[in-house]
């Protein structure tokens, strides 16, 4: 009990219990032995190594425990068989496997016992025991390893899911698979252990059938599947187990009657966007009589994002619009002036692909050059006039998936040194200037190549000087957005 109120204590967590862990989440207890724990550091940092580099397991690191459980050597046998102890660990590492290797030495040989512990603390799922003449630290290793080997073999699933949009679902899946586009899967709900009477190790595993799909995305660790059948009516949901069906490698799939399946193959070269823009305009200025002119204007804008490869990509674009503004304060010498601006952005970024290109969230990176120009009626008493600002622009941005076909994105550009130009030659020197645009929208997949539009951006760009009549100058932009985009 001491050192299960250590651990909770030193690193912050509850003891709370849930069957959320992957079995293939691992982790390796501290080893004990009878010799002083001088042969079980050597074995430990053998398996250690062996874990990490484990296509099967994802190795669970317990840098922070091993501290803990060494102010406890004189008892941490006993301390590693309390299931409180064993709840708490799984609970803070996520780890569902719980490796725990015991050393009994004696001359001129070791009795080795290995017990893979389940998240609870109590279930045995694999156990191991063998007495070796050879005490080398190298054959206790090699002698556990092929243990591991074997309990990998046994754990009754390949991956887990993760989520669920519609019929599609994301899971994981272990390094050692080569996952190819077309693999079935079914999906499974665990129901129950069965579990020896005595040993309290687990012989069987009762699961109910819920789905069978295919594979059509694979990233990394991750993949994505399409539900084609549903053997119950219960709903996949996280968690659910994911047991690969045998398939012929490298088999595409020819009979869904999910067309995005081939459409969405990479290969594309990327999308342009069309906008009819319709925006309240604002111009400011901190003159005498401190002046501003409000309207709408409206115009057209387009957006192209060229795929270098998956991760990698350019972009550019356009925009211009025009109006005419009223006065709203002030004392304006035009009742009425007329404005044109425009936008213009090169650049590239680099994409962040947690779950596969298409279908998964995306998080973007974004730099390059941006400049936006204001064209008003001239007027250098009121302090209207044309110009631009311009720079670097640096931005973050990403989108994801809120239901079947349809998608969420926002972000945010800014350009952290910017520059005004003056044609006109109506304002004083410049002191400062900034630049923000801020984006949020929404994408309707219409087609595998076609998606609807509508995006919502404020843009402000203002810039102060040190002398002459006017003092600050205000842009404000609160953009509406609609138009279509078209994969190439």
């Amino acid at each position: 009990m001491r050192i299960a109120l250590a651990i909770i204590t030193a690193l912050f967590i509850s003891s709370s219990y849930a069957d959320t862990f992957s079995m293939r989440n691992c982790l390796l207890l501290p080893v004990t032995d009878s010799a002083g724990n001088s042969l079980g550091y050597k074995v430990y940092e053998g398996i250690e190594t062996y874990l990490k580099t484990s296509k099967w397991c994802d190795y669970k690191s317990s840098a922070e425990l091993i501290e803990v459980f060494s102010r406890y050597r004189d008892r941490l046998q006993e301390h590693l068989k309390d299931p409180k102890v064993l709840t708490t660990v799984s609970n803070r590492t996520s780890a569902g496997s719980l490796v725990r290797v015991s050393l009994e030495y004696e001359v001129n040989q070791v009795k080795v016992e290995m017990d893979i512990v389940g998240e609870n603390g109590t279930d045995i799922y694999f156990s191991e025991k063998d007495t070796l003449q050879d005490t080398s630290p190298d054959q206790i290793v090699q002698t556990v390893r092929s243990w591991l080997e074997l309990y990998e073999t046994t754990i009754p699933y390949d991956g887990k899911v993760l989520g669920v949009l519609g019929d599609q679902l994301t899971f994981t899946y272990p390094k050692k698979l080569k996952l190819d586009v077309g693999q079935g899967f079914r999906v499974r709900r665990f129901v129950s252990k069965n579990k020896h009477p005595l040993l309290k190790k687990v012989v069987e595993w009762d699961t109910d059938l819920l789905a069978r799909g295919k594979v059509f995305n694979v990233n990394d660790n991750q993949a994505l599947g399409l539900v084609k059948v549903y053997e119950s009516n219960l709903k996949v949901s996280p968690n659910d187990w994911v047991v690969f069906e045998e398939s012929t490698p490298g088999q595409v799939i020819e009979d869904t009657t999910y067309p995005e399946v081939k459409a969405n193959q990479f290969g594309k070269l990327g999308f342009l966007t069309l906008y009819f823009d319709i925006a309240s305009t604002s111009v400011g200025t901190n003159t005498a009589d401190n002046n501003k002119a409000t309207g709408f204007t409206y115009g057209v804008s387009a957006e192209v994002e060229a795929w270098l490869t998956r991760n990698y990509f350019v972009m550019g674009e356009f925009g211009r619009r025009l109006g005419t503004l009223s006065e709203q304060s002030g004392s304006l010498n035009l009742s009425e002036v007329s404005i044109t601006s425009g936008s213009l952005k090169i650049g590239g970024g680099y994409k962040y692909l947690p779950l596969g290109f298409f279908y998964g969230p995306q998080i973007n990176l974004t730099a390059g050059y941006a400049s936006y120009s204001y064209d008003v009626e001239e007027s250098s008493t009121d302090g209207f006039g044309k110009n631009s600002i311009s720079g670097i622009f640096l931005g973050v941005g990403g989108n994801m998936p809120l239901q079947k076909g349809i998608r969420i994105f926002g972000g945010a550009q800014f350009i952290p040194f910017s520059s005004f130009d003056d044609e006109d030659n109506i304002f004083g020197s410049e002191k400062s200037s900034s630049s923000m645009v801020f984006r949020g929208g929404l994408k309707y997949q219409y087609s595998p190549l076609i998606s609807l539009d509508a995006a919502f951006e404020t843009q402000n760009n203002s810039v102060k000087f040190d002398s002459g009549s006017t003092t600050q100058l205000n842009y404000r932009d609160t953009v509406l957005k609609f138009g279509g985009s078209f994969i190439f």
